[in-house]
Formats: structure tokens, sequence, C-alpha cells
């Protein structure tokens, strides 16, 4: 059987403290202003009482994920073992996977022109190692492994405990990222938001047949991508040109 990896998070044992923040920007060198994970701070009123929950937040690495079909250069591909990576050697920077992502995940990173997004710390992954963030929580509120694997601790723990999933009825996608409430709703501050089906979807939905949508819309979105700066490059090369052969 092969692999099939997932993220635990455990609400109740996060502190806040950013560790796994700071440990994920250390490990990928993310620009100021960018992050590949977060922890959200929700503040509510349960029996006249103030409380805060706290969620750790990522990439949750889809089943069915958006991201892939709105990219129109295929840099946007799932592994066999569910881990949703990004191939930046043909990223354009179109950044159309972006809102069509409902965690709000992707960003374009303004360094390298790519996509960023949390891959689960493949590299370390594959060298057998944990992801950056569940190796330096300090209070073991982040629990990564193999779903397939019946001895794993995380699927022990799924079985042990009752594990959310950030999905709603217009949103559920399969995501493979877990949340630990000890009962407690999860607030709708959290959940995934329904964007407008992204531009490549909606011209191989409504316009051309499938066959034909996969050369089309990859044309056209190249064109109107990173295309677009080439061709305004040239002009100005053009008149550059034109303008010294007339004097």
């Amino acid at each position: 059987m092969s692999k099939q990896y997932v993220m635990l998070a455990d609400t109740v044992r996060c502190i806040n403290c950013k560790a796994c923040v700071v440990a994920c920007r250390a490990e990928w060198e993310t620009p100021m202003g960018h992050t590949r994970d977060w922890v959200t701070e929700v503040e509510l009123v349960q029996n006249n009482q103030p409380q805060v929950m706290l969620f750790p937040g990522r990439c949750q690495h889809c089943d069915d994920a958006p991201c892939i079909e709105a990219c129109p250069s295929g840099a946007a591909y799932k592994r066999e073992d569910g881990i949703v990576l990004q191939d930046n050697c043909i990223c354009s920077g179109c950044e159309l996977c972006v809102p069509a992502c409902p965690y709000e995940a992707r960003w374009l990173n303004p360094e390298t022109n790519a996509i960023s997004k949390c891959t689960f710390c493949q590299p370390r992954i594959d060298e057998g190692l944990e992801p950056t963030c569940v190796q330096t929580c300090v209070g073991r509120a982040l629990i990564f492994g193999d779903i397939n694997d019946p001895e794993s601790e995380v699927a022990k723990l799924l079985q042990e405990k009752e594990w959310l999933q950030l999905v709603t009825d217009e949103v559920n996608i399969g995501p493979n990222h877990y949340y630990y409430t000890a009962g407690e709703a999860i607030p709708d501050e959290v959940m995934p938001k329904l964007n407008e089906r992204h531009l490549p979807g909606t011209i191989m939905k409504n316009v051309v047949n499938p066959v034909g949508a996969i050369g089309i819309g990859a044309m056209l979105l190249t064109f109107l991508g990173a295309g677009v700066v080439k061709l305004i490059s040239r002009r100005d090369e053009v008149n550059t040109s034109e303008n010294k052969e007339e004097k």
C-alpha cells in the first residue's frame, strides 16, 4: 500500500508560540511579509466567558486540489503519497492557482516570481525526517505521518480522538489536515472560502470540449500570462531601434 501523508494539529496543545512559523521561514528562506504556515487566533465568548482557539494553518494537500486544475503550465501537481507540490522550473507566476485555493495557502514569491506554499517539507520527508514545523513544535501540537501505516502515530491518534477537517457543504475537497478541538465546533473564521471558479476551469467546462481545452486553455493562459511581459519588452526594443534609425 502506498503512503498517504497527513498532518494533525491539536488546537488544545497549541500555545501560539510561533515556533513553527519561525522554523518554516528559516527552513525555506521566505521573504518578509510572507509565510508558508501560520497560526490563526479566534476569540470567542462561551457561557459568558472569553475563550481563544488557536488553529495552525498551511496548505491542506487536498485529494481534489483545485490549484492543480487551475495551473495552466502543470507546475502544480500531486505525488502518490498525497503531497501537493510546485515545480518552480515551469511555474510562470501567473497566480491563477492563488484564488483557486480556498485555504489561501498560495502566494507569489516576489524574489523568485514563482508560487510558494507548504510542501510538508518534502525534501526532509524524502530523507526520513519530520517537517520542520513538527520538529520545532514545543507543545507537540503538530503530528505528521503516514495514515496508511496502522502503526504510525497519526493512524493511532485518529482512532483515539475525534478529529475534524476544515470542510463545508460548499467546499469539501478532501483536505489531508486534521484538527482536534476537544469537541468544540470550528469557528467560521478558519473555514475554507468558496472562490469564483478560476478562468481555465470556466473555459474548459463551458467553452471548449475536454480534448481541445487542454491545448487551447494552456495556450491562451501562456500568452495572457508571462508572454505579455515578453511582448511588451519586445515592442519597446523595436521602438528604440526604429528611433535610432530615424535619427
